[in-house]
Order: C-alpha cells, then structure tokens, then sequence
C-alpha cells in the first residue's frame, strides 16, 4: 500500500468513526480499513493525513466536508481532543530530542521518522483557539533542536513539499548532526 493509499484508507476508515472518537476519553482510536493495519485515529493524524494527500493533488474534497462538518459541530470536543494530543505529541518529541541530545550517534538516523511530532504539534496548535503552556515550551524546544540542526532538502517525500514549506516547516528541510 502506497503512502497516499495508507492515508486516504486512514481518512476513509477514520472520518466515520470520528465523532464516536472525539466523544470518548480514547486519545488514540485503533482503526482499521480493507484488512490493512493503520495508525491509531487521533486529530493530528487526520489533520497530517489531508494535508499529504491535498499535497499530493488527490480529489479528496468529500472526505474534507465530512471532516469539516464533524469538527464544526463537534468543536469544543475536537479542540479538547486536540490539546490531550498536543500534551502527547510534544511528550514524544521532548523525549525524542533529549534521546538524541544523550547520544546523538544513536538517535539521528531516526529524525525522518521521529520528526512528524514536531509536524503534528505545529497542525494542532492550529486548531487551539487559546493558547497552550506546550506553545512556549515548543519555542524553546525548537532552539535545542536549532542548535543541532543542519539545514538541508526536504526531507519526506519530494510530493509533499508544497503542503509544507520551507518557512512554515523548516525543520522538514534538513537533518540533525550526529
């Protein structure tokens, strides 16, 4: 299964499901789609999965007005739902970076990967409408990462790039030293 394939089975199983998500205390929802094994159904993984694939040009306009429709009448659930992730995402990348900092020959290799929770956190804090004390703490997390930061291409795969610029998303061009 293709990455654009994984993410429209991620948005075609998970959108169905969302209200019964974001109404529940789960903050990662176990999903699956045509037989296939997909990452748990959160607001950042919906949010990271339309954003590559309106990169990638795919026509998912029906899929975004569900989306959209349940995040409209499912606000506050959403917004709330979204800060519990923002606390978890920025937990992992915290944890990612301070692994990295203790043994960086260890941990670099991982930062394509470990990266899409510094993604995920900057599509979430998007959807707050009040400010979060992981915000500031970001900011401060982003120096640590700056100053073992290598600028560079980009580094998922070049279709994204549109939905993820340079000055938007810098850490996504380049790599961290090891």
């Amino acid at each position: 299964m293709s990455s654009a394939e994984k993410d429209r089975a991620y948005l075609e199983a998970g959108i169905p499901q969302l209200e019964d998500y974001l109404l529940s205390d789960e903050l990662y929802w176990p999903i699956t789609a045509r037989g296939y094994d997909l990452p748990r159904l959160t607001v950042g993984g919906t949010l990271l999965a339309k954003a590559r694939l309106v990169a990638r040009g795919e026509r998912i306009e029906a899929l975004v007005a569900q989306l959209n429709a349940v995040r409209s009448k499912w606000r506050v659930a959403w917004e709330k739902k979204a800060g519990r992730e923002v606390q978890s995402r920025f937990g992992l990348w915290s944890n990612y970076l301070t692994d990295y900092r203790q043994n960086p020959e260890g941990h670099a290799d991982a930062y394509p990967h470990e990266v899409h929770n510094r993604v995920m956190l900057k599509l979430l804090l998007a959807e707050l409408r009040a400010a979060s004390s992981e915000q500031e703490a970001l900011i401060q997390l982003d120096s640590v990462l700056r100053a073992s930061f290598s600028p560079g291409n980009f580094i998922w795969e070049t279709d994204l790039q549109s939905e993820f610029p340079r000055e938007a998303y810098w850490f996504l061009y380049g790599k961290l030293r090891s």
